[in-house]
């Protein structure tokens, strides 16, 4: 057995994987791939077969993979500060002069950004805000959304 099957068949027993039929791909009646690597649009497996990625790492890697230059800058700031939250009015300088270019290349009048991490956190909080926009307005009665 070659050490990418090796590696396939210990995903199985303990990866739960998303859109994935679970009963075959548990059973090895679903293919499985061990990916090791990336540079630009392409990915390459354990077998050494590359692929163009059009997930674009399902969505998080839409610059390409291996950019020198972005992972250059996030060890940087990592060594900084790798991450705090935004609660009750914390911030940090890289998030403020970010939001600032957001909305300068956004125009449209807009005047705040708001991050999130995900589609259900940005439903999440479009819910919030017009809760909140309605009891500004004095109308605490409007809570549903449809």
């Amino acid at each position: 057995m070659s050490l990418h099957q090796d590696l396939i068949e210990r995903d199985r027993k303990v990866t739960f994987h998303a859109s994935t039929h679970l009963r075959d791909f548990a059973h090895g009646d679903a293919p499985g791939r061990v990916i090791t690597g990336g540079k630009g649009i392409n990915i390459v497996d354990k077998d050494g077969r590359e692929f163009i990625d059009g997930f674009a790492g399902l969505y998080c890697v839409n610059i390409g993979y291996g950019r020198t230059e972005v992972a250059e800058a996030i060890y940087k700031q990592a060594l900084e500060l790798s991450y705090y939250h935004t609660y009750v009015g914390h911030s940090n300088e890289p998030q403020i002069e970010l939001s600032e270019r957001v909305l300068k290349i956004a125009g449209m009048n807009m005047s705040k950004v708001y991050y999130g991490m995900s589609g259900s956190d940005a439903n999440e909080t479009q819910l919030k805000i017009v809760r909140y926009y309605n009891n500004v307005l004095g109308r605490p009665q409007k809570k549903k959304g449809i």
